[in-house]
């Protein structure tokens, strides 16, 4: 930004006269303390900060001046320690607004120092007025011209801390989450989060509806806390805390995400570092279930309003870590409709449609068949199983359940931790 480029003239030789001698360091205490009162108050027994912004007000009040005898172009501006106070500010949290008044405060006091030093000297009306209007020129340029580039310097160191920030969080949290790490009270300390808390983990993918959700649950569910670990594969794992999670907030967070529309797994409540971690076992084994599920398994209706809690799986859940227990409860309860084959298909459909309505003309109405036609198919299964649908009822759901979570199974899908 150059005189011309704003149309600032040369200040007069009178003028320039007058500010000679306008740089002091009693000038600079002046400035400084203004900043600390308006803008830093918080931050004036930090040593570290106050010497940096003494040196960037001493380079700023010595650089106007030079601009103002004519040595420098503001458009040739390339200030440095005021640059260096905008990463120590950054590191220290100070926002933006705060940067902006100090340099509003600051430019003001050397304003009024070099009107009075103008007006001690200067006995012209006209020049005075003259004079007055030229510095409001000229400092408005250089306080626009400096802080152009401090806020730029700031915002960029910002964007670098937030990075490393959140770097660490995620490995922090990554850390916590491993069963054999024993984090120490810095590591809980940094983490911001109430690791004692009653936790609910919920997993949604992509941006997962925003996180407008998870400030709704903050007021509507009382959720006290929140920690956010987003996973290599775009899944969001929040962990929610709260210091019980009761039926009624837990109803109050599924109600929540079903009318946003949040496709979820959500896992049971669990306590303190060890239920963080419970919970996020779970929500592997939510997400492994729903995705053996998903595709020609979908007679079993999981999760039809979008939101998989664990309770809804739990027995599942269970058999996932132990799988040859799991072929083998299928092989005993279904014993030849375990086999592969359309035809099989089609009569464990048929099965669990049954076992699920209790009636043949309900589960006829549900499969678009006439009443004989089930009753033929009910036949030839209680046949193949060699007793009849009236007991064992429960176990053959769980056999049904199982068989085809074994079938969807994906086993490219990242091991699971294990529950304990």
């Amino acid at each position: 930004m150059s005189a011309e480029s704003v149309g600032l003239p040369q200040l007069p030789p009178w003028l320039r006269e007058a500010l000679r001698s306008a740089v002091s360091p009693e000038l600079v205490e002046r400035v400084v303390a203004v900043d600390l009162d308006a803008a830093f108050d918080h931050l004036r027994d930090d040593e570290e900060f106050v010497a940096q912004l003494t040196a960037s007000v001493t380079e700023n009040v010595r650089t106007l001046h030079r601009v103002a005898m004519g040595e420098v172009r503001i458009d040739d501006l390339d200030l440095v320690q005021p640059r260096r106070l905008a990463v120590v500010q950054a590191r220290r949290r100070v926002v933006q607004a705060s940067l902006q008044l100090s340099y509003r405060v600051g430019f003001l006091t050397v304003w009024r120092d070099w009107v009075a030093r103008l007006d001690a000297v200067e006995t012209d009306p006209a020049r005075r007025g003259e004079g007055a209007r030229l510095l409001t020129e000229l400092v408005m340029a250089y306080q626009n011209a400096a802080l152009a580039q401090v806020a730029r310097e700031h915002m960029l160191s910002e964007e670098s801390l937030q990075r490393s920030r959140d770097h660490l969080r995620f490995r922090l949290v990554k850390d916590l989450l491993s069963d054999d790490h024993v984090p120490d009270k810095f590591e809980l300390l940094g983490l911001g989060y109430d690791i004692d808390a009653d936790h609910i983990a919920v997993a949604t993918r992509g941006d997962g509806g925003g996180t407008d959700w998870v400030r709704r649950a903050q007021s509507t569910c009382a959720v006290t806390d929140v920690l956010h670990h987003p996973e290599q594969d775009g899944t969001q794992v929040r962990f929610l805390a709260r210091r019980a999670w009761t039926a009624e907030a837990r109803t109050g967070l599924r109600r929540l995400l079903v009318e946003r529309g949040i496709a979820a797994e959500v896992s049971a409540p669990a306590r303190g570092l060890e239920g963080l971690r419970h919970s996020y076992g779970q929500i592997g084994r939510l997400r492994r279930i729903r995705e053996a599920f998903s595709g020609k398994h979908r007679r079993h209706q999981l999760a039809g309003d979008g939101v998989l809690e664990y309770a809804d799986v739990r027995l599942e859940a269970i058999f996932l870590d132990d799988l040859p227990m799991a072929a083998q409860l299928v092989e005993e309860e279904l014993a030849a409709l375990s086999g592969s084959g359309s035809g099989l298909d089609v009569l464990r459909e048929t099965l669990c449609v049954w076992l699920r309505e209790r009636n043949y003309a309900a589960t006829a109405r549900a499969l678009h068949l006439h009443e004989n036609t089930v009753r033929n198919r009910i036949h030839r299964i209680e046949e193949m199983l060699g007793h009849d649908l009236q007991s064992r009822q429960a176990e053959l759901m769980l056999a049904l359940r199982l068989h085809d979570l074994l079938a969807g199974l994906d086993e490219t899908v990242t091991p699971i931790r294990r529950v304990r």
